[in-house]
């Protein structure tokens, strides 16, 4: 089934998705410096040469988050504990790791979770102590499924 998209402007759209999605992962992943995005949406206001986003430019964008939004559909934060609660606790922060180059955690933690920097500090450093509840492992996963449902409905435009 495809998705519907929703048409709307770069400059509008781009700080909707950088809420969700880190810019330095978009950009690694077509091969442009990190400040690339930043110069095309401020050219007017910044002293670079960008004449802003060409088609081209949108073109590629909405590729890519295309690509992102369908491997974040498949992407999911195992919450199965073994018989080393340690273990287990210490694999669902590396999973947490891995996502966080690519999601922006406090969009999950902060506006889905209810919670801030501390809690999730506490959590991601020091798993034999603090622990992420079934029920916020839940909702980490109905976030990403949220976000890759976003991305793959966003068409940006001119």
């Amino acid at each position: 089934m495809e998705t519907e998209k929703i048409k709307v402007s770069v400059n509008k759209g781009l700080p909707m998705i950088a809420e969700m999605i880190k810019f330095k992962y978009v950009t690694d992943y077509i091969g442009k410096s990190s400040s690339w995005i930043y110069h095309k949406m401020n050219h007017e206001t910044t002293t670079t040469t960008s004449k802003g986003f060409s088609q081209s430019d949108i073109d590629l964008l909405n590729t890519v988050f295309k690509e992102i939004g369908e491997k974040l559909l498949s992407t999911r934060i195992s919450s199965v504990e073994s018989d080393d609660i340690i273990e287990s606790r210490q694999k669902i922060v590396a999973q947490i790791k891995e996502l966080s180059k690519v999601i922006c955690m406090p969009y999950i933690y902060i506006n889905k979770l209810g919670k801030n920097i501390t809690w999730y500090k506490k959590r991601m450093s020091c798993p034999e102590k603090y622990r992420f509840k079934d029920e916020e492992i839940t909702l980490f996963n109905m976030s990403i499924v949220e976000i890759g449902n976003k991305l793959l409905s966003i068409e940006l435009t001119l």
